[in-house]
């Protein structure tokens, strides 16, 4: 499952990709029961990238893909499970 979010710039900055980001993957990893999302971003949109590592995200590898530079980004049903879990405690 791939997240991917777009923002009108005057909403930049004020947590909604976040908020948009985090329920996607909750509803993904809790009902849909889905093993792993997976987010791309142009290597200068960092605060996208700020989105995916909030999220628990881990860089894993950078490709050409539709004529362009991207990073991509993963994470795991167990490592959002055990971020659940530590954030709950």
């Amino acid at each position: 499952m791939e997240i991917a979010y777009g923002l009108a710039k005057e909403y930049w900055g004020k947590g909604l990709g976040s908020e948009a980001a985090a329920a996607a993957m909750e509803y993904g990893f809790q009902q849909l029961h889905l093993e792993r999302f997976v987010a791309i971003a142009r290597p200068d949109n960092i605060a996208s990238q700020a989105v995916m590592k909030k999220l628990g995200m881990r860089q894993v590898k950078s490709a050409r893909f539709c004529g362009g530079e991207w990073v991509y980004y993963v994470i795991e049903r167990k490592k959002y499970q055990a971020q659940s879990q530590s954030r709950d405690a």
